[in-house]
């Protein structure tokens, strides 16, 4: 009987240890993308098999601009140089489908409300599980962004918990 007490305390513990880490993480995220001046402009490409350099590449913990052509599904990358748990918050979040491989394989996506430290900047986001193997360098998971009106997106990736 305390072996299994101890088991589900246990439990508890790591998905409390969890929820705090995913707290925190977002708590960066909102500061990060609260300070004026701190994004980067990121150039959208209209085609998945296009190449994923540097004017395309979207670092992770830096809030990310992107003028999107009206009515054009694009996309933009990030590097991973570990698995884990990446998520992505927006003031809007609906102009975002998910994440794909660089080889075109979509990732499965979880949708997030918005994080409690700063609901009024953004509005909600997704989070996916990357688990690749052994990386032996950075790989891009592609950002990819819906058809719609032409603008500016504004977007923050972060690892969970950050790094």
């Amino acid at each position: 009987m305390r072996v299994l007490q101890g088991l589900a305390i246990g439990v508890f513990a790591l998905a409390g240890a969890a929820a705090v880490q995913a707290d925190d993480t977002a708590s960066v995220m909102c500061e990060q993308f609260a300070i004026s001046g701190a994004a980067r402009s990121v150039v959208p490409v209209t085609t998945f098999d296009a190449d994923f350099s540097p004017p395309h590449h979207s670092p992770r913990n830096i809030p990310i601009e992107v003028i999107l052509s009206d009515n054009v599904e694009e996309y933009v990358h990030f590097p991973i140089v570990q698995d884990g748990t990446y998520v992505l918050y927006s003031p809007e979040p609906d102009r975002f489908v998910g994440f794909k491989m660089k080889d075109g394989t979509s990732l499965k996506a979880t949708t997030l409300p918005a994080p409690e430290a700063c609901s009024d900047l953004l509005k909600g986001g997704m989070t996916v599980e990357i688990t690749t193997g052994e990386l032996t360098g950075p790989l891009p998971i592609a950002v990819e962004l819906k058809k719609g009106p032409a603008g500016t997106v504004r977007f923050i990736v972060s690892r969970d918990p950050i790094n």
